[in-house]
């Protein structure tokens, strides 16, 4: 078959990838386990990492995830309680803390692929989707998170577009 890979395949074969070995996980897991796992982000950060490449800034990516997941919620409840199980809604804090990360790092990337104004645009369709906000929960709460996370596959996915000249 052969042609030229895109930016945009890559990104869609990562996130596909990601959320098909999600549901083998989801399906080996307890039902009680499976509650507390209702997104996953790893598609979003390895295609975050993969598009940080164009740039160079693959690095400095990782550090900065790395830096912004020091205080997120399950890392803070395990400085203070040690092993002791996490909550539901502490659970469901730390997915919204990688969020939020995460989103900073998509509009930073939009910021080198396409100036001020791809980031406007880019921040505007993750801002409509934000994550749920402290001492959010229940169903409400993990539905805002799956379109906070749809929101940011959306945003690498135009991005990958945007890099390959399709915008």
């Amino acid at each position: 078959m052969g042609g030229v890979t895109t930016y945009r395949d890559e990104v869609r074969a990562i996130l596909s990838g990601s959320a098909a070995e999600h549901r083998v996980l989801l399906e080996a897991v307890s039902p009680a386990l499976r509650a507390s796992l209702p997104v996953d982000a790893t598609g979003i950060a390895q295609a975050i990492e993969h598009l940080a490449g164009a740039f160079g800034l693959v690095d400095e990516v990782r550090l900065a995830q790395a830096r912004g997941h020091e205080s997120n919620a399950a890392v803070l409840h395990g400085r203070v309680f040690g092993r002791e199980p996490l909550s539901p809604e502490t659970v469901l804090a730390a997915f919204a803390d990688g969020a939020r990360v995460r989103a900073e790092l998509i509009v930073r990337l939009a910021a080198e692929a396409g100036g001020a104004p791809l980031a406007a645009h880019i921040r505007s369709g993750l801002e409509e989707h934000p994550p749920p906000g402290l001492g959010d929960e229940g169903p409400a709460a993990t539905e805002a998170l799956r379109a906070a996370y749809a929101a940011q596959e959306r945003a690498v996915l135009a991005l990958a577009e945007h890099l390959d000249g399709y915008a």
